[in-house]
């Protein structure tokens, strides 16, 4: 029994030192990393001039490919049933980098194949930080919070992103519910693209 013991002893820092090497960083992030959630993968795969695509799998057999800007913002999504893309009016690169106590601004139009909406504005204020955990991996996120107007300047939505500097993506989203609750949906866990989970 004390043999038993003492192997799971040793055996324990091993593990979790393995896990924590398997934790993308900002320089391996460059290769690429899939999210998971509940039988939903993200295979997140940085491109050209700070331009991210994402290949969405979920448990249905469904593939959507999302193009972000930085990983932040949505510039295309495309799967078997929906085409969309926001037109951006703002010039991108002002927006970064994303700072503590930044303010910024994006006007951008959402446009199907066969027609353009009206402008949208997205007020972004990065209000603090956080150490967000993700699986066996922990991360140092931005707290952004989004606020989206019509072409009449009215607030149609709100919504917190909880965004990694580091991989260069949002990590998880929050929502405001009445009286003062969040609800947080959120990646379970994350590993370098390539990497297979242990049986």
């Amino acid at each position: 029994m004390f043999r038993y013991t003492l192997l799971a002893a040793l055996v324990a820092p091993l593990v979790s030192t393995a896990s924590a090497n398997d934790c993308p960083t900002a320089q391996t992030a460059k290769l690429g990393f899939v999210l998971e959630q509940q039988g939903a993968t993200a295979e997140v795969r940085p491109a050209p001039n700070h331009f991210v695509h994402v290949v969405n799998s979920y448990p249905s057999g469904k593939k959507q490919h999302v193009v972000y800007y930085r990983g932040f913002f949505p510039i295309s999504r495309f799967d078997d049933t929906a085409r969309s893309i926001n037109i951006p009016v703002s010039d991108l690169r002002t927006v970064f980098p994303l700072e503590l106590k930044a303010r910024r601004a994006i006007t951008y139009a959402l446009a199907q194949p066969d027609k353009v909406g009206a402008l949208v504005s997205l007020e972004l204020t990065v209000t603090g930080q956080e150490q967000f955990q993700l699986g066996a991996c922990s991360y140092n996120v931005l707290i952004v919070r989004n606020r989206y107007l019509n072409a009449e300047g009215k607030v149609t939505s709100e919504v917190t992103d909880l965004y990694s500097p580091d991989l260069g993506f949002v990590l998880a989203k929050r929502y405001e519910e009445g009286g003062g609750r969040q609800t947080t949906v959120k990646y379970q866990s994350i590993k370098p693209l390539g990497k297979t989970s242990p049986l």
